[in-house]
């Protein structure tokens, strides 16, 4: 009899022991952000303990943040105050995601009202309503903008998706892998695992890709690195040099279509938040200048991130938590005026939302882009949408080109402006494949110049079909 009672008691210590081990294993995934592994964790442990206050809250706070917000919700009401003062904050974070604005509004202001240390300050739940406020009458105000739920959207994470400005291929990460899906006869292909020098063993991160396709930035251990498009496939991968990376994080990265300006993030000290926004110019030696930040009007003392230069040159999309915002990252857009970058415009709901609404990629036409986001009609996670904007105007046509098809090589080509003899743009064809886009206003003409080294000069007046989809084919002769 004793030995029984000794064995039953050896067992039950046995179990305690492991479950405390697997909820101390859980606690630091969850202190660490690694929210998949701790919930995993904590599952296990629910099990066989379901009313456990503090184990609840716990769990609610991981699905917080993978975004299951019922089951968030469904934890967080089997937990107390008398666990964290900090479960007022997170059920009005949970009802501003589920647009259930009064409600929220009431946590947030209980949230104030507690004496004790506490995770946020006063002014920062007063921002948090105001962001509830005004996502209350962006939602009344909603813009002509279509949202599809894009093909490659699983239940899995889809992010980062960087469209080329022809809307013929598009990248994206999933889970830590890049995947390029291209576009033919109007709709799109398969989706397929980029090669083994872009997709290592790492979790990989697109940072950017160029307007024609031919460069793209990816994001290893906070420093940036550039890849070019070689004659079949992508090359290795090269880390940028200390004017764009620090000893701090780099992230999102976007080229204007010349190649002479590129803007991306960084959280090194100096700025005026916890993320940036950075730019440097191409010099007249090639290499890049030295970073200048984009200043107090562009960033907020929050976070900006996933910045986009139209190929229009003079458009900057990014997102951040700052400015007026609707809650999470929002998208805005800055136009630069007489030198100056303009306040930024948020660009409001459908397209923004009350949960992170990042990586807005727009094609030339300006009629359609694709978003990274989190919406009640997803696969799962964070999903890319399709967005038609249908409320404002068309502003390029995308011309596809080569340079001597059968033996291509590396040209510099310029458009003018046949009325105002301004240059319109300035192109560059790819050295192994010889090819390239131009950007053309279909109400306006314009003439040609296409200069390589060792071929002589082409000058014509530019003749193109916007109905067309064929590749222009340009015959440069040797000197």
């Amino acid at each position: 009899m004793i030995k029984n009672v000794v064995i039953t008691i050896f067992f039950y210590s046995s179990v305690l022991c492991s479950y405390a081990q697997d909820v101390g294993a859980a606690d630091k995934h969850l202190k660490e952000g690694d929210y998949n592994t701790a919930i995993s964790i904590y599952n296990h442990a629910f099990s066989s303990d379901s009313l456990n206050k503090e184990l609840n809250f716990k769990m609610g706070v991981c699905n917080f943040y993978l975004k299951d917000y019922d089951k968030a919700e469904a934890h967080l009401l089997k937990s107390s105050s008398a666990v964290s003062i900090e479960l007022f904050r997170y059920k009005a974070a949970i009802a501003f995601a589920k647009m259930k604005f009064k409600k929220a509004i009431n946590f947030y202001n209980a949230y104030k009202l507690i004496a004790g240390k506490k995770e946020l300050t006063n002014e920062q739940i007063s921002r948090e309503v105001e962001k509830v406020k005004y996502a209350q009458i962006a939602i009344g105000n909603k813009r002509d903008v279509l949202l599809q739920n894009f093909k490659v959207s699983t239940a899995k994470t889809e992010a980062t998706p960087q469209i080329i400005a022809d809307e013929s291929m598009l990248y994206y990460a999933v889970d830590g892998q890049i995947y390029s899906i291209a576009k033919a006869q109007n709709s799109f292909d398969t989706p397929k695992l980029l090669n083994k020098g872009i997709n290592t063993s790492k979790n990989e991160r697109i940072g950017g890709v160029s307007s024609d396709g031919q460069t793209m930035y990816l994001i290893r251990n906070g420093d940036i690195y550039e890849s070019k498009m070689g004659l079949d496939d992508w090359e290795e991968p090269l880390k940028m040099g200390d004017n764009v990376n620090s000893d701090y994080n780099e992230s999102g990265v976007t080229i204007s279509i010349d190649n002479k300006l590129m803007f991306f993030v960084s959280d090194k000290p100096g700025g005026y938040g916890g993320k940036d926004l950075y730019k440097v110019l191409r010099l007249p030696n090639g290499k890049w200048s030295r970073a200048l930040n984009m200043g107090p009007i562009v960033n907020s003392d929050e976070d900006e991130e996933a910045p986009f230069i139209h190929s229009d040159k003079k458009t900057l999309y990014f997102s951040s938590k700052g400015h007026q915002n609707m809650g999470g990252f929002d998208v805005f857009k800055t136009n630069l005026e007489s030198g100056i970058w303009s306040e930024p415009e948020n660009l409001k709901y459908p397209i923004n939302s009350v949960d992170d609404d990042m990586y807005y990629s727009l094609v030339a036409s300006g009629k359609v882009a694709y978003l990274s986001t989190c919406r009640p009609d997803g696969k799962g996670g964070t999903d890319i949408y399709k967005v038609v904007v249908k409320d404002e105007f068309a502003q390029f046509h995308v011309l596809k080109a080569i340079i001597n098809k059968d033996k291509p090589i590396a040209a510099k080509i310029t458009l003018i402006d046949s009325e105002s003899k301004k240059v319109h743009g300035i192109y560059k064809a790819n050295s192994n494949t010889g090819k390239f886009i131009m950007l053309v206003d279909p109400e306006k003409s314009y003439s040609i110049i296409i200069e390589a080294n060792d071929f002589q000069s082409y000058t014509a007046d530019l003749k193109f079909d916007v109905n067309s989809t064929d590749r222009i084919n340009y015959q440069l002769e040797k000197k």
